[in-house]
């Protein structure tokens, strides 16, 4: 090899890949919305919130057991076709639009006011160990994912998502017991694990001696995790089936929740970790459990009391997390940047 040949091939092999490295993710911002009462109100909003630097709009949805957009499945949450009016917005300003199902979480508590869903059969409830609801322990009222009338009517609804609306995303909330106490003893989901195990939840001892889980609450655990697990992949499923193309996220605990597996569930695309810190600070005082990545969209809150957005974003960008949602936000407000950060960490894996 000639002299000035082997010096571009050293060079190339000390420079080239620095120089072949492709350019750092572009960032995305979600916003959980929840739709105003007006048609006009929400394309505003959606406009308002464009100009911010949101890219992401997760539509609240399917909400206190009413849809937002004309179903033949739930009935009707507001006097307009939200989904609609949100879809006809985000093309224009070229938003990526994702409807927000609370899907486990159908009924308010009556201090609410709120109108009880057609949708609601007592029947259907979540039940604690000793058969109370949620609505009896807190002011969500929680159906169970073991209910077969509950799947039927979810599993209807994220169909009719994506044949109508197709490029739309499918965002799933709520998709996990109420933790006010030790829920899942719907008598479908008694039954079904007695098939498997012989065993009645409600008469086995939960620790042995020890405080550890007794091999039968360890099964009783698994198998009411495998429910949520099984409904989320129903759910993404069936909107698949029927033409679904966007992007398939769920909002999820920050915490550790071992009802809640959703790196299990089988086609989630992105999870939103909701962790609503209340100081900045928190974010490197306390380890976050999940690695950075661009599937991994941390979940922040702003408004009153509240840190300051870009204070967030721009921290969590450095920690390795280029995509982010918020919570709270509303026109007006601070404008964040959705700057690539300047380090991003390697992409991680699908989550399934």
């Amino acid at each position: 090899m000639r002299p000035l040949a082997l010096l571009s091939s050293i060079t190339l092999a000390l420079f080239g890949s620095s120089l072949a490295q492709p350019a750092a993710p572009a960032s995305r911002l979600a916003l959980w919305l929840r739709p105003p009462a007006t048609a006009q109100a929400l394309d505003d909003t959606l406009s308002a919130a464009k100009r911010a630097g949101f890219t992401d709009v997760l539509l609240e949805g399917f909400y206190h057991g009413r849809a937002v957009w004309t179903s033949a499945v739930a009935p009707s949450k507001l006097g307009y076709d939200a989904l609609a009016v949100a879809n006809t917005a985000a093309v224009r300003e070229g938003l990526k639009l994702n409807v927000w199902f609370e899907t486990l979480y159908w009924r308010p508590a009556d201090s609410f006011g709120i109108p009880v869903t057609p949708l609601w059969k007592d029947s259907e409830a979540t039940l604690s160990r000793d058969g109370r609801t949620s609505l009896q322990l807190s002011n969500l009222g929680f159906v169970d994912p073991a209910d077969p009338q509950v799947g039927a009517v979810l599993t209807a609804l994220t169909a009719e998502l994506g044949r109508l609306y197709p490029q739309v995303g499918l965002h799933l909330d709520y998709l996990r017991y109420p933790r006010e106490a030790d829920f899942g003893y719907h008598p479908a989901a008694l039954e079904g694990f007695k098939a498997q195990t012989g065993l009645d939840p409600r008469t086995f001892p939960n620790n042995d001696a020890s405080g550890e889980f007794t091999e039968a609450r360890a099964s009783w655990e698994k198998y009411r995790q495998s429910l949520i697990t099984d409904l989320a992949a129903r759910l993404i499923a069936t909107y698949r089936a029927a033409g679904g193309q966007g992007m398939v996220s769920a909002a999820v605990y920050g915490g550790t929740d071992a009802l809640q597996n959703w790196r299990a569930w089988p086609g989630l695309d992105a999870a939103m970790p909701m962790l609503y810190y209340p100081l900045p600070l928190l974010y490197t005082l306390i380890p976050l459990r999940f690695s950075p990545g661009p599937n991994i969209w941390p979940g922040i809150q702003v408004g009153a009391g509240k840190p300051a957005l870009q204070e967030q974003v721009s921290l969590l960008h450095r920690l390795g997390y280029p995509n982010v949602s918020v919570f709270g936000w509303a026109p007006g407000t601070a404008v964040p940047s959705t700057s690539a950060p300047t380090s991003v960490a390697p992409v991680s894996p699908a989550l399934r």
